[in-house]
């Protein structure tokens, strides 16, 4: 589905919940979409997901925001071409060897630590647009679309949903238990949440089935 049909489903089926005084945010309905879906994303691990960041000259600390979970790391060199360099988990001793290098045009070593936080040693020396590419398990984020360069595009009704097929009705239905919650329909939490909770065990099944749940 897009979002103009999902947004259509939430309403058709919690009509109740439209077209009163809590509905009168224009934007209301689309952040309740897109944080439920990061939500699903992040809960499932059902979307693999790509992002390019830019390296900027004398920066070493980048952070990877829709891709919480990363499983590859390529910088641009001077070639043009994505290679990784070696990386390392941020408690490695061997990271010293390189950070105290002097900063050079393409990093040889890369620091993962939290979840997404990324580390480049030595330090770049020069600014390289789309420098980095990044892949992992992903939460859409604020934009389900993006241009073949990598750039975000704005959302319409007629932007597909990023996550998989078997999880539009999930994200349908926390959409509309966290608009009963909104409103304080108790009731409404209850059953909208059950049937959630179902799907959502339905996504995981999926994500395990073809393999991109974490190991």
């Amino acid at each position: 589905m897009n979002l103009g049909q999902i947004k259509q489903k939430v309403r058709m089926m919690g009509r109740n919940y439209f077209g009163t005084d809590a509905d009168l945010d224009p934007f209301g309905l689309d952040y309740i979409i897109l944080e439920s879906a990061n939500e699903i994303a992040r809960r499932t691990d059902c979307l693999v997901g790509r992002r390019y960041l830019s390296l900027v000259a004398g920066e070493s600390d980048y952070c990877a925001p829709d891709i919480y979970k990363i499983r590859v790391l390529k910088v641009l060199n001077m070639s043009g071409e994505y290679w990784q360099p070696k990386i390392f988990n941020f408690s490695n001793q061997m990271v010293d060897r390189y950070r105290i290098q002097p900063a050079q045009q393409v990093p040889d070593a890369i620091v993962i630590s939290g979840m997404n936080r990324i580390t480049f040693y030595p330090i770049p020396s020069i600014s390289i647009t789309n420098g980095v590419l990044v892949e992992g398990f992903a939460q859409p984020g604020n934009n389900w679309k993006y241009d073949t360069s990598g750039t975000a595009l704005p959302n319409t009704d007629a932007t597909e949903c990023p996550l998989p097929d078997v999880a539009h009705d999930c994200l349908v239905y926390l959409t509309l238990s966290t608009r009963a919650l909104q409103l304080r329909d108790k009731d409404g939490v209850v059953l909208f949440k059950q049937e959630y909770l179902d799907r959502l065990g339905q996504i995981e099944s999926y994500a395990a089935t073809y393999a991109r749940r974490t190991v």
